[in-house]
């Protein structure tokens, strides 16, 4: 049986949000536009068929529910090193009023960036959090919206980013990087025979090269394929270790 997780992405179609210190506050104000605002929606409808695909039946989305949040996304928060984010504290109204009995697993953020914001990353993760009613959380600015259309697998990156909720949660139930690699090691290979993506060579060589995708690495990691730095044997999520969630689920 699939490990199943209970999904919810808000959307911020605006954002009028301010950053910064104290002396130099400042405001990231922008709205989405409708060709955005639909690429977006087809991204998040390809994740569930994604996540069934790539772990080989391991683990299910189901529900995702889509929400468009009516209000202007109002503040970041800062994570350091002078980059921002648009995280729990930020999101509280919604996340108080749709999370609050425990029914998601994961929720993503989605919201417009001006552009001058140093962001954490192309997206920032947490693993399961009280702050999101004990879901993992994601936040991604919608800016890289114009560039998945040329993208072999755009919902990559949101893949991504919902792995690393998975892997925060299962570190806190014990699987240690010995079990299971650490989501940015893509340095490593394939169990797989060589004639099948990554076709014999490491998961970012194939990746820069020319694929351009990270579907394999994903593949592997979600079904513990991927070949241990000594060569002997492969880890990941085997079902064994998706099974352990079982013990820690909501009813």
């Amino acid at each position: 049986m699939p490990q199943v997780f209970r999904a919810l992405a808000l959307i911020y179609p605006a954002a009028n949000a301010r950053w910064g210190t104290r002396v130099l506050r400042r405001k990231s104000a922008r709205v989405m536009t409708r060709p955005e605002r639909d690429a977006i929606h087809d991204i998040l409808a390809r994740i569930p068929a994604a996540i069934r695909e790539w772990s080989e039946g391991n683990a299910e989305m189901a529900p995702l529910d889509i929400v468009a949040v009516r209000r202007p996304l109002a503040s970041l928060t800062h994570v350091g090193g002078g980059r921002w984010w648009a995280g729990p504290r930020d999101c509280r109204q919604e996340l108080r009023e749709l999370t609050a009995d425990g029914q998601y697993d994961s929720v993503f953020v989605l919201w417009p960036s001006d552009g001058k914001v140093d962001h954490c990353g192309w997206g920032c993760t947490i693993g399961p959090t009280p702050d999101a009613g004990g879901a993992g959380f994601s936040s991604i600015p919608s800016d890289h919206w114009g560039t998945l259309a040329t993208d072999p697998d755009p919902e990559q990156g949101y893949v991504h980013e919902w792995l690393h909720q998975v892997e925060g949660l299962y570190r806190s139930l014990g699987v240690g990087e010995d079990e299971l690699p650490g989501l940015h090691d893509a340095h490593l290979s394939s169990c797989r025979d060589a004639a099948v993506a990554p076709f014999g060579q490491p998961y970012n060589v194939h990746h820069d090269g020319g694929a351009r995708t990270w579907r394999p690495w994903y593949r592997d990691w979600m079904t513990g394929q991927v070949r241990r730095p000594d060569g002997k044997g492969c880890f990941g999520l085997t079902p064994e270790r998706w099974a352990l969630r079982g013990r820690d689920r909501r009813s």
